[in-house]
């Protein structure tokens, strides 16, 4: 697994991981704070070539983006089974930054888990799921 950090709370450093375990870890106990909080958190994922994934936790579904490290387009979000805007899917990066998202981005948990571990072995653009250009 490549060098990762991993950004679950605003106005915190990001926390270093280097191995399954410990990325295992991290996604669990944030999802359980989000759960606690009853609210949905984004939690950003970047790897040592700069490039960001962002993740939905706390709950059943999920939704993520990806940036390349150079900031510049073209930008992804997971492209769901859904093709309507409703209902939004409201979320906080960091637990305090409000963010909404559209029904045709959510997928299932297990599916963003599964493009989460890609991202973690590659620091490349998943290739286990469909992605849409935003």
């Amino acid at each position: 697994m490549a060098d990762l950090s991993i950004s679950v709370h605003d106005a915190e450093p990001a926390a270093r991981i280097s191995t399954p375990t410990e990325l295992e870890r991290v996604i669990r106990l944030a999802s359980e704070e989000a759960r606690a909080r009853k609210m949905l958190n984004i939690i950003i994922l970047e790897a040592a070539n700069g490039n960001h994934l962002s993740f939905v936790v706390g709950g059943d579904d999920t939704v993520l983006s990806f940036t390349y490290g150079h900031r510049n387009p073209p930008y992804y979000a997971s492209r769901g089974a859904q093709a309507s805007t409703h209902p939004i899917m409201t979320c906080y990066v960091g637990l305090v930054h409000h963010t909404e998202f559209a029904r045709e981005y959510v997928i299932s948990f297990e599916r963003g888990l599964t493009a989460v571990q890609e991202f973690a072995e590659s620091g490349a653009l998943p290739q286990s799921m469909e992605w849409m250009e935003t």
